[in-house]
């Protein structure tokens, strides 16, 4: 899960600089619901407010939804549709 993972986030983070921006989060999630999207993902996963999320707070997020009971199964299937866009 962890290396899926970590390619969601480099394909999110458009310029590689280690850190996702809204402006990369909206691009990335589209035309629909894009700042919806971005919105909420920040809202959970940008831990100090910096309004950009580093690969730590990412990676945090994740084994925060994997230890409050989400299959690990079902959550490698979502990131890997997410990936495919």
């Amino acid at each position: 899960l962890e290396g899926n993972l970590l390619a969601f986030f480099q394909k999110m983070d458009r310029n590689q600089d280690g850190t996702i921006t809204r402006d990369e989060a909206v691009t990335f999630w589209g035309k629909n619901f894009a700042k919806v999207n971005a919105n909420s993902m920040f809202n959970e996963v940008d831990e100090n407010g910096d309004n950009s999320i580093s690969w730590a707070e990412f990676l945090t997020f994740w084994q925060n939804v994997v230890g409050s009971g989400y299959d690990e199964e079902e959550l490698q299937e979502e990131v890997e549709m997410m990936l495919e866009g």
